[in-house]
């Protein structure tokens, strides 16, 4: 169980939150303001995300499968509405497990 965890730190999560820095660059005419959220509904849905993930922490083919949809979803606001929206988001989700899981925020991040 473990060495799986370690798979998806080491290799999913850096690929899923690198992810948005890739889409970001498509939209370099859009600046990212990282100090402060502009898009509250991006912030909240990754908060949201953030639980439902965090609910599903000890089943790890569901947390593999929900990583990947939260890196699709990143791609996917940054392509439609720009890369402000999705690093509000990506961080409303990461910020969600920070505060309400340790265990998984320290295999994650």
């Amino acid at each position: 169980m473990r060495k799986t965890a370690s798979i998806i730190a080491s290799v999913l999560l850096p690929a899923v939150m690198a992810g948005c820095s890739c889409s970001e660059a498509a939209h370099s005419a859009t600046e990212v303001d990282s100090t402060r959220v502009r898009d509250k509904h991006a912030y909240a849905l990754g908060q949201e995300h953030g639980a439902e993930t965090v609910a599903i922490q000890d089943n790890q083919a569901e947390l593999e499968d929900r990583l990947l949809d939260v890196r699709a979803r990143i791609s996917n606001i940054s392509s439609k509405l720009g890369a402000q929206s999705a690093h509000d988001y990506e961080r409303g989700f990461t910020d969600y497990i920070r505060a309400n899981s340790d265990s998984l925020a320290r295999r994650l991040f």
